[in-house]
């Protein structure tokens, strides 16, 4: 229990930089703009954030481009993708790994892009590249470094790769995944929600039994299985209450669900996948879910709402140091007043991105 001056709050604001996960999207307005949008208000409160760029899809894009497929595109969409990473990177912002595998195998077909929705969990890669697979887990995981850095280091020959977040939270079971992660050089993951839980045909983590409110643990093994001691690797985990589901989906979140409805639709069938009766899937929507902290779609109220409950549990941490972790995605950043007037309306919050909340902590122990 923390005793004294009140403590400042601090915030760590992760944006995953990816079209949707079925392909979809005009690079331009899911990715460039918003994004566009989400840094100068950054620029403007002097805040600096993590972003989590998705390189196998940038990869395959740029791949398509330079066969000359102009994927309905009058200008490079590899090159805005490439120059706002670096613009971002120039700015303070921190850049780091994002992997959806699924995009391995995409194709661009009948205009559209179509991923491997076999591999859409991280988990599903094999261990050593096979006929369905061109990569094993951590070659897949290495070449994301190696292109990530290739790209940034450019322009800094100081840049790392070193933290990573797996597409869809599905990290679990994480053994080999961190083991590869760990001979990569990668520092730190940020791929859990403590307390919650899902298991579809797209979907599968188990964080329940990680209490909700821990801003870190060490990793010796698994991601879910946190350590007292020590070690070379950290999770941060992004911050989550529990919430009837129903209750998720109030006007801010239904409008943004809206400017690409078919993605979305899609999204929410793949997270109530094996519910095949009524009954079973109004019992999906009633039971309570962990959400995270989602500064895209979150309304004013929600943003308010989680903030009370972080000062709670700052007020309370054992933690010298006890970040929060928010989560938004560049698709999703299109009603951007209601962050702003959260900016504006607590003044007092400190924002850091996760490349500096790993320095903290490994200065405080």
């Amino acid at each position: 229990m923390q005793t004294g001056k009140k403590r400042a709050l601090d915030l760590i604001l992760t944006l995953d930089y990816e079209l949707y996960g079925d392909g979809s999207g005009d690079v331009f307005e899911t990715m460039i703009k918003p994004t566009h949008d989400f840094l100068n208000m950054c620029g403007k409160y002097n805040i600096k954030s993590t972003i989590f760029f998705e390189i196998m899809e940038y990869l395959q894009i740029d791949a398509e481009w330079n066969k000359g497929n102009r994927m309905n595109y009058s200008e490079n969409p590899a090159k805005a993708i490439k120059d706002q990473i670096i613009s971002a990177h120039n700015s303070g912002h921190d850049i780091q790994l994002h992997i959806h595998p699924h995009w391995i195998n995409a194709k661009f077909e009948n205009e559209k892009w179509c991923p491997d929705s076999r591999y859409w969990k991280l988990t599903k890669v094999p261990d050593q590249a096979d006929k369905n697979f061109p990569l094993g887990l951590e070659e897949l995981l290495g070449l994301g470094k190696e292109s990530l850095e290739a790209l940034l280091k450019s322009v800094d020959p100081m840049y790392q790769c070193n933290i990573f977040r797996a597409g869809g939270y599905c990290i679990t079971p994480s053994e080999k995944i961190v083991r590869s992660l760990k001979n990569l050089g990668f520092i730190a993951d940020s791929s859990v929600i403590p307390g919650a839980y899902l298991n579809n045909q797209y979907y599968y983590y188990d964080f329940e039994k990680l209490p909700i409110g821990s801003p870190y643990w060490w990793v010796d093994t698994s991601v879910d299985e946190p350590v007292s001691n020590p070690k070379n690797f950290l999770e941060l985990p992004v911050f989550a209450r529990k919430i009837k589901r129903y209750k998720k989906y109030d006007l801010q979140r239904v409008r943004i669900a809206l400017k690409n409805r078919s993605a979305n639709i899609t999204k929410i069938k793949d997270k109530v996948e094996g519910n095949q009766s009524i009954v079973d899937k109004v019992k999906f929507f009633l039971e309570e879910e962990c959400l995270t902290w989602d500064f895209c779609l979150f309304s004013e109220k929600k943003m308010n709402d989680y903030l009370k409950l972080a000062w709670k549990i700052a007020e309370e941490t054992n933690h010298d140091f006890h970040p929060f972790i928010l989560i938004g995605h560049s698709k999703e950043f299109l009603l951007p007043a209601n962050l702003e007037r959260f900016i504006r309306k607590n003044r007092e919050l400190n924002y850091l991105t996760l490349k500096d909340a790993v320095s903290k902590i490994n200065n405080f122990n």
